[in-house]
């Protein structure tokens, strides 16, 4: 099931409680698989995979020590947006709670 990421991405703006098709949790493959091939990746790697993949401005992030899959939606360019998993979204990530 392939999908535009310029939709996607519009329809998080609109509504961040809803990441479908994404899933926290969710592998690279299944990522890829969805958005195909992103635009660059990061040279941290865990198990020989990149630790981000970031599409245009919005990067998605995977693995690590104490997390398995995507865990982390993250972006500072032209718009704020920070999802994780563990915390509840805030359109300023900097802002005191």
């Amino acid at each position: 099931m392939k999908q535009d990421f310029t939709t996607w991405r519009n329809q998080i703006l609109q509504n961040s409680q809803n990441i479908s098709p994404l899933k926290f949790g969710m592998s690279q493959d299944k990522a890829i698989e969805i958005f195909g091939n992103p635009d660059a990746v990061s040279t941290m790697r865990s198990g020989g995979k990149p630790l981000i993949l970031k599409y245009h401005n919005i990067e998605l992030h995977f693995g690590g020590k104490t997390h398995h899959g995507l865990h982390l939606i993250y972006s500072d360019d032209e718009i704020e947006l920070c999802m994780t998993d563990e915390y509840e979204e805030r359109s300023n990530p900097y802002e005191s709670i």
